[in-house]
């Protein structure tokens, strides 16, 4: 009998969670954003059911996603949350710019290194203060470019050595697999070259 009732009681909690939202979701989507003043929409999430602050921030965030646009990020509350914000406008509309708007250092060098790929562009790498990151930022851009004097760049040697067995690989050229100083990873490198097409 207890488990009957228990069981009841889990189905009507995620009822009551599932209709909440999908309330909020239809509140939203239906929800006629007035004039703020300006050329902008008001994003009107202050008066979102639940007073919440957490509530709000999803709810500016779920408008700037939206929208693109970083006035409903600014009104975000969460700085975790409102870095996120930052972080994803800036990854679609590639801007370094709003990379810099972040506070934590992790999220920003994340936000340069993204951007960096997306760009192929190797100065916004020499950015980032996280000397992983950055590694991994050269590889990624020597990889895509298929340039060498990139992975030369790197400071770690594990992922130099990675960064020139892919552009061995993707351009089928043995010669590169020397450049590699861990020997397993160069076993692994002149291994591959000659199954290729």
């Amino acid at each position: 009998m207890n488990k009957g009732i228990s069981n009841i009681v889990g189905l009507i909690i995620v009822a009551v969670i599932l209709i909440g939202g999908i309330g909020g979701y239809m509140y939203l989507k239906n929800k006629s954003f007035k004039i703020f003043g300006g050329n902008r929409e008001e994003i009107n999430c202050e008066n979102m059911p639940g007073q919440e602050t957490t509530t709000k921030d999803v709810c500016y965030s779920m408008v700037s996603h939206a929208k693109q646009d970083l006035f409903a990020c600014d009104k975000i509350q969460d700085q975790n949350t409102k870095d996120e914000c930052y972080s994803n406008i800036a990854n679609v509309k590639k801007d370094l710019s709003i990379c810099d708007k972040l506070q934590r250092q992790e999220k920003k060098y994340s936000c340069y290194f993204y951007i960096a790929t997306a760009k192929k562009d190797l100065s916004i790498c020499d950015k980032i203060q996280n000397q992983e990151i950055q590694n991994e930022c050269y590889s990624q851009i020597a990889s895509a470019k298929q340039d060498l004097s990139i992975c030369d760049k790197i400071q770690d040697q594990r992922t130099k050595d990675g960064c020139y067995s892919n552009i061995a690989f993707t351009k089928k050229d043995l010669s590169i697999c020397d450049k590699i100083q861990d020997q397993e990873m160069k076993d692994v490198c002149y291994k591959l070259q000659p199954s290729m097409p």
